[in-house]
């Protein structure tokens, strides 16, 4: 699960996902909201959460929250940019089981900034805490080779890839269906290469299988620890408690966490809601395809209704929450 404490962001990532929700998501999780979320937490037995944004690191009150969060009995990660203060991740070293760190493109950083992400890298390191990378490969930046580098510098374990996925509002630079071959050509050069220095990999979600040449998708099926036709929910939770299946399918969500009995119950509720959308919008061949609804899908959800109409986006009703059925608002 994944806690957005806010969607403020001191970067501007051409293929973030998440910055154009800052729109409808303006102020950070406050003290109150937390609290809940806590409590709910520690009622479930919640063994692990991300903490994530926009740039966490720029809430104000990020380093209480992870410490109570992981004295509560959580394992805590991090999703960060790596440009916090020094003394921030250094208190949050003493708490956060690991730290994914979105290693951005060198033209995308200032100087100060890239001798900031050094500098919080190397002291992250020499202080024991985990430290992995995450790279999203975008049809403007499909260039690893800056990445490699780092990974031998700071004797990264893994990487966590992804082509980029549309936003909310399919407004960044993400993956056209037509174009994903072409990325996942890189993604396997760059798989290949981090198979070599002995570094793992993964892709967090799904693809349509058939857009990988055959020997892409064998060896990606070795090597990756996730490699996929069929999506499932990441249980992107927002400020205000609500929860979507993933942020591309922002509209496709419940308005609060803490009604369900935990994770579990979450997952299977989003798995049955995907159930009208997931094939829906796939290719005609893609429904002939023997893999069809068994390993695949035939591609991102969110990727196939940038593709469709307008009309077929999943928002519907959904802004007021119809996608919950009658049964679970009093479950």
């Amino acid at each position: 699960m994944n806690l957005f404490v806010g969607y403020a962001c001191n970067l501007r990532c051409p293929y973030c996902f998440a910055r154009a929700l800052h729109s409808l998501y303006p102020r950070w999780i406050d003290r109150d909201t937390f609290e809940k979320f806590l409590a709910w937490c520690i009622r479930v037995k919640l063994y692990r959460l991300a903490f994530i944004g926009g740039e966490p690191t720029l809430h104000p009150r990020l380093a209480e929250m992870v410490e109570r969060t992981a004295l509560a009995g959580v394992a805590v990660s991090i999703f960060t940019n790596g440009l916090g203060s020094p003394a921030l991740m250094e208190r949050l070293s003493g708490s956060a089981t690991n730290f994914i760190v979105n290693c951005n493109p060198p033209e995308l950083l200032s100087s100060g900034r890239q001798r900031r992400l050094h500098d919080n890298l190397t002291l992250l390191r020499a202080s024991g805490a985990r430290v992995t990378f995450s790279k999203n490969f975008s049809p403007r930046h499909v260039d690893y080779a800056y990445l490699l580098e780092s990974i031998v510098r700071y004797d990264i374990p893994f990487v966590r890839c992804d082509i980029s996925r549309p936003d909310a509002f399919g407004s960044n630079d993400y993956t056209p269906p037509g174009a994903t071959a072409r990325l996942l050509a890189a993604v396997a050069a760059f798989a290949e290469q981090c198979a070599r220095l002995g570094v793992g990999t993964g892709m967090d979600c799904c693809l349509r299988m058939c857009e990988a040449e055959p020997e892409q998708r064998f060896f990606l099926e070795r090597v990756f620890t996730k490699f996929t036709g069929i999506c499932h929910p990441s249980l992107d939770i927002h400020p205000d408690l609500s929860v979507s299946y993933c942020l591309p399918l922002h509209d496709l969500r419940v308005p609060d966490v803490t009604v369900f009995s935990g994770e579990e119950a979450l997952r299977l509720h989003f798995a049955e809601a995907a159930r009208l959308f997931r094939g829906r919008d796939a290719a005609e061949e893609c429904r002939t395809c023997r893999e069809f609804m068994r390993r695949c899908q035939g591609g991102c959800m969110a990727q196939l209704r940038e593709r469709g109409a307008p009309a077929k986006k999943y928002s519907g009703a959904s802004r007021n929450h119809t996608l919950l059925r009658e049964d679970c608002r009093v479950c």
